[in-house]
């Protein structure tokens, strides 16, 4: 017990000593800009004709910006090559041309492909904050080809799962590749004010040794806020995103089919009648600060499937990030430090609203929905149980309010409710962040947890216990509450990262519209990452890490202890490498203190070719056994990827998930096998593509395929026609074959987005 202390309290030495670590000065050098300006001027409307060209007289009037200096791998440094912007706009669009010079042009990477799919390329693009708050930006980049990607920022992570309405057109020449972009005021936010004032990062990424970025503005990595080195982009004057309204109607048609019954491969396959459906979302500017959206109805048949995951030896529920359109935007902004809005737990809507933007100076977010199949995650002591009811109705409502302080802080509320057959689920809770000295960030989050389970033991019945045994998870009517939250201290710099965090979670904690592992503990973690950056030699950056916790029931035993030292190396030719050691994992597992589980992985990504790019992860030593009598096993896992580019016009991205559990190590087998997924795109044109997805589980016995037609005029235009199958691998037998069909799903869709 002293060593895992003395371990413990090592690290905690290590974060009290993060002031007195001298920051390196980088390489900064007077050719940069700090925090410059440019004034846009304004031209005639539709005088800009988007091709690549730049043969327009509002060109030759535009604001000119470059001087651009290289901040990774270089800190700050003279660029290799050179890039000018130039920037103006009119009554309905903000435009960009991006001119990007080379020295080689038989280096240049880039690829026809669908939209967010070019990160890996050349691209060139933009970050704006217009409110310049620094809590969000929008991103909007192109390849060579113009091929689209957007995302949001926000200080703790990006999403590239966002999509905005904006046109672009590239053009390669000889020494140079250029873009044009314009950004309609209709497609963002901004203050509505006579004369506007953004945040402005342009940002040019060039991958050849390395994966080289370069920036308009000086970015110090001695400095943790990015908008607050951000240029500044005004004379951008009397313009209005209005009161525009959005349709967004679509029609489909699908036909199913399905085994009788799937246990005797020799059943009758039923096909069911063709259906028609349909469904309409409307969108409506109430000022450029707020808009409202409500969709009746909506379809997700084109979003493609989940990867499949591997939940054999898992106690808990698994985690799937949101892929549906009506979710995805301002999704960010639901984001908070504990989960407690996961949109994926509203799970077939019939109606949804959503407001997004600003009331004066608060940030204001809605979701609410009427599911028609609703879903829980039930978390208690060692995990959590997942339950989907295909006819138990509900209504879900998310409320989300921000205020931006000076700098990085703000404070804000998150507001959760979930009605459901007599029963709710509601979470109220308060966050913030404050920025101070520079280097340092307090963030938290308080919550309260409030519950009446449903009444219904025919629906639900499971005898795992919360609260030291005071309920279970059973639909009895059961009515809990409980109080908990997260602490952090954060100090961030150049060359050293910490940070002290307290979590609280209490046995009665439950958020039926967010996820939960599992609940019952207190925990206290630390983070140190020391990042140091060669200047010579192979490797970029080398960055040794440590991470440490110890996690206690409320009873006050101990739940858990870890301590994980890793490292990180980026290198050049696009390698980057880290290695991971678990030295100490202690873990009660069901009232069973499992002692000594250490194991070690390594995970590889190489991205030195266009043609082939790959990388995995191998993981191998000791994991505690969740199933059956709780004990110790020896396992290995090992996930692999591979990109292939035959041309620029065909990507194969192929996964391998393999996983086993033995007894011990050469023991008895627990469980082993595999599962491998192909997703093959092919890319006629920017707008029209086919794609194929084939995975085989040999978990679950299933191989799954799943063609789609696509053809996108925008984002939210779209006509797609596919199919999904489920074929059941039954094994080796005489009388049937031993794969066969036991699911399918025709179907077409056609969706248009008026904006008037």
């Amino acid at each position: 017990m002293i060593r895992y202390f003395t371990v413990f309290f090592t690290i905690l030495i290590c974060f009290s000593c993060a002031r007195a670590q001298e920051s390196v000065k980088g390489d900064t050098l007077a050719i940069g800009n700090i925090n410059p300006r440019i004034t846009a001027p304004r031209c005639g409307n539709s005088e800009i004709v988007l091709d690549g060209k730049l043969d327009e007289k509002a060109w030759q009037n535009a604001a000119s910006c470059g001087n651009f200096v290289e901040i990774n791998p270089g800190d700050n440094i003279k660029c290799e090559v050179d890039t000018k912007v130039l920037v103006t706009y009119d009554d309905d669009n903000l435009y960009f041309a991006f001119i990007c010079y080379e020295n080689d042009m038989s280096k240049l990477r880039a690829n026809i492909c669908d939209r967010d799919k070019m990160w890996n390329d050349d691209y060139v693009g933009v970050i704006i904050d217009t409110y310049r708050n620094n809590q969000k930006g929008y991103e909007l980049f192109c390849n060579p080809y113009g091929i689209q990607g957007d995302a949001t920022w926000t200080p703790t992570a990006e999403n590239d799962s966002y999509d905005m309405v904006f046109k672009s057109e590239a053009k390669i020449y000889k020494d140079k590749w250029i873009v044009e972009m314009a950004i309609p005021f209709k497609s963002i936010r901004f203050p509505s004010k006579e004369k506007q004032e953004w945040s402005l990062h342009i940002i040019r990424t060039r991958p050849r040794e390395n994966r080289t970025q370069m920036s308009w503005a000086v970015i110090s990595r001695d400095n943790p806020s990015f908008f607050g080195q951000a240029g500044i982009l005004d004379g951008i004057n009397n313009v209005k995103n209005g009161k525009n309204l959005e349709i967004l109607p679509y029609v489909i048609g699908s036909q199913n089919g399905y085994k009788e019954d799937v246990d005797n491969p020799n059943s009758n396959f039923i096909n069911d009648k063709v259906k028609g459906d349909f469904g309409v979302g409307l969108r409506y500017g109430f000022t450029s600060n707020l808009s409202g959206e409500v969709v009746y109805n909506p379809d997700f048949s084109q979003v493609e499937s989940d990867a499949a995951q591997v939940d054999v030896n898992t106690a808990s529920a698994l985690f799937y990030t949101e892929k549906r359109p009506f979710f995805l935007e301002g999704n960010d902004f639901f984001t908070t430090y504990i989960n407690i809005a996961y949109t994926r737990m509203i799970n077939k809507p019939l109606f949804a609203a959503k407001l997004l933007g600003k009331i004066g100076g608060l940030d204001v977010g809605y979701i609410g929905a009427y599911d028609k199949k609703t879903q829980f995650i039930l978390p208690y002591d060692y995990g959590s149980h997942f339950a989907l009811f295909d006819s138990l109705e509900s209504f879900s409502n998310i409320l989300r309010l921000r205020k931006s302080l000076k700098g990085d802080s703000y404070l804000g509320l998150m507001a959760t409710d979930r009605e459901v057959k007599k029963g709710y689920n509601r979470v109220l809770a308060f966050d913030g962040s404050l920025n101070f000295n520079s280097y340092y960030y307090f963030n938290w989050q308080v919550a309260s947890y409030n519950t009446k389970e449903i009444n219904d033991t025919t629906l639900y019945i499971d005898s795992a216990m919360i609260g030291g045994g005071k309920h279970d998870l059973t639909f009895n009517g059961e009515k809990f509450n409980g109080f908990g939250g997260e602490l952090m201290l954060i100090r961030q710099a150049r060359n050293l990262y910490s940070d002290l965090i307290y979590y609280d979670s209490p046995p009665e904690e439950r958020r039926d519209l967010g996820f939960a592992n599992s609940v019952d503990y207190r925990q206290l973690i630390t983070d140190n990452t020391f990042m140091f950056y060669p200047k010579k030699g192979f490797f970029i950056k080398v960055n040794p890490s440590m991470t440490a916790y110890i996690k206690y029931k409320y009873d006050g035993s101990v739940k858990e202890r870890v301590f994980l030292p890793n490292i990180f190396l980026q290198c050049k030719d696009l390698i980057d490498v880290s290695g991971y050691f678990l030295a100490v994992n202690d873990e009660d597992y069901k009232n069973v203190m499992l002692t000594g589980v250490r194991r070690g992985w390594v995970t590889f990504n190489i991205n030195t070719t266009n043609a082939v790019k790959g990388g995995g992860t191998l993981e191998a030593g000791k994991y505690i056994i969740r199933f059956g009598d709780p004990g110790v096993g020896f396992g290995i896992n090992i996930s692999l990827w591979m990109d292939l580019r035959l041309f620029d016009r065909l990507l194969m991205e192929n996964t391998y998930t393999y996983s086993e559990l033995s007894t011990s190590y050469h023991g008895e087998k627990l469980f082993a096998g595999y599962i491998i997924r192909d997703k093959a795109s092919f890319q006629f044109t920017k707008s029209f593509f086919l794609r194929l997805v084939t995975q085989y589980d040999t978990f679950e016995k299933i191989l799954e395929v799943d063609p789609l037609f696509s053809y996108k005029w925008n984002p939210f235009t779209i006509f797609y026609i596919g199919s999904t199958n489920s074929i059941t691998d039954y094994g080796e037998a005489g009388d049937h074959p031993r794969f066969v069909k036991t699911g399918r799903q025709f179907f077409a869709k056609f969706q248009y987005l008026f904006r008037l």
